[in-house]
């Protein structure tokens, strides 16, 4: 029985299970329940299945389904408090069951020298409150989700993770698309970049849509059935620029030129020219049936674009913050305003920097190496696709708030397990026998 449970995780309809719920408990704010749903399953598998890979499209669904904003620790629901120590739990008890070798990984270096950087920022830091601990503590939870996904996953499982993000992506697009047709006034919403789907904001909204829509473009160009692909994509496209995120636009302007080429290269012209006719009729009737929407974001675009929204000042404190505490930086809360908001400095480099110093900007030059080496090793179409999707919100991170929040770093973890394992897997599959005996 539990086989063939375990096979059905496996599977497609598993995966559109995972996204339906995600949809639906979002649309209908019913995360309270939802949420304590995913977690129980979660924990299910991780206790009695060895191979954990199908808790991630759970995770992922239990994400895109929170639907509230909560802008103080006191209005976070009991429930989402209980979401760490529950993965936590499950995972500490899955790698005692199956005895998983934990302290291996190509990332581990990296981010541990990233969190003893945050440690050490203390010293520098204004004032160090359980917050600080708090977010210290968030650091050791990426590091436990990379090193426990490295090695509890038991086959390749490269394909499954595109199918993931694949289905995400219209998750994503879709609640993107039901806000603007809840909101009383759209124009207004994308004028003033209002969008707000409870999980996250307009920019994290678009570094997830910038990171799916290159796993949509990998279907289109190797399934039969390109055109409905095709088609998802375009849809995606238009949503991420109804988020008005400039940088996500911009990011993706920039990868979707290796997409092009990608998608585009085949013997058979004719159908490359039929799929780029297609994809223009689309985004046509798409921009002329919301006409008004999209000359609202070309206005907004054109109001704004050229504006750097304070960002050169921003990068200037950041590199003055630096050069005044250049080895461990000015701690996790340098930037505080006079209301005691914290914010980032909108660049991964320079926020690194200012917070982290020159010990956190080794730790993040060692991440960025590693996720390239690994994701580069061996070449593949389904690896460039995940090369050029996390190329794209590192994009992204160098105008907006991406490195170091939970939107990004989850995802770019567990893409870099999966596809470490696969390297693992291949160069054992393709090792003489005479050499493993040896």
């Amino acid at each position: 029985m539990l086989k063939k449970i375990e096979k059905f995780t496996l599977s497609t309809p598993y995966l559109l299970i995972c996204s339906a719920m995600a949809i639906i408990f979002w649309t209908f704010r019913l995360e309270a329940i939802g949420v304590p749903i995913i977690l129980v399953l979660m924990f299910v598998q991780f206790v009695l299945f060895k191979d954990a890979m199908p808790s991630v499209p759970l995770l992922l669904s239990g994400l895109f389904m929170v639907s509230q904003v909560f802008t103080d620790f006191s209005d976070i629901p009991f429930y989402l408090y209980m979401t760490p120590p529950m993965i936590i739990v499950g995972m500490i008890i899955h790698m005692i069951r199956f005895k998983t070798k934990f302290w291996q990984g190509k990332m581990l270096w990296g981010i541990m020298i990233m969190f003893l950087a945050m440690i050490l920022s203390a010293f520098n830091a204004e004032e160090v409150t359980i917050y600080y601990l708090f977010y210290s503590l968030i650091g050791l939870l990426y590091a436990l989700i990379y090193l426990f996904y490295r090695n509890s996953l038991d086959n390749d499982h490269i394909q499954y993770l595109l199918k993931t993000m694949v289905l995400m992506g219209i998750v994503v697009a879709m609640e993107t698309l039901i806000y603007y047709l809840r909101v009383d006034d759209v124009l207004y919403a994308i004028e003033n970049k209002t969008i707000k789907l409870g999980w996250g904001i307009s920019n994290y909204i678009a570094t997830y849509l910038v990171m799916f829509i290159p796993a949509t473009i990998y279907f289109a160009k190797n399934t039969k059935g390109n055109y409905f692909w095709i088609l998802i994509a375009i849809f995606e496209v238009a949503m991420l620029l109804l988020t008005a995120s400039r940088g996500g636009i911009l990011a993706f302007a920039i990868i979707a030129i290796p997409l092009a080429i990608y998608l585009f290269k085949s013997k058979n012209w004719r159908i490359s020219l039929i799929t780029f006719v297609t994809a223009v009729v689309g985004i046509g009737m798409i921009v002329w049936i919301n006409y008004d929407w999209f000359v609202a974001l070309f206005n907004r675009f054109e109001t704004v674009m050229l504006d750097d929204s304070g960002r050169m000042e921003i990068y200037a404190e950041a590199l003055r913050v630096f050069t005044e505490h250049p080895l461990f930086g000015g701690g996790l809360f340098a930037r505080i305003d006079g209301n005691d908001v914290y914010h980032m400095y909108h660049n991964t480099f320079l926020h690194t920097l200012a917070t982290l110093g020159s010990v956190g900007f080794v730790g993040l030059i060692w991440q960025l190496y590693v996720q390239i080496s690994v994701l580069l090793k061996h070449i593949t179409q389904a690896t460039i696709i995940l090369f050029i999707s996390i190329l794209g919100a590192h994009l992204h991170g160098m105008v907006d708030n991406i490195y170091y929040m939970p939107q990004f770093m989850i995802l770019m973890l567990i893409i870099v397990a999966v596809v470490e394992k696969s390297n693992l897997l291949l160069v054992a599959s393709t090792t003489p026998i005479t050499t493993v005996l040896q």
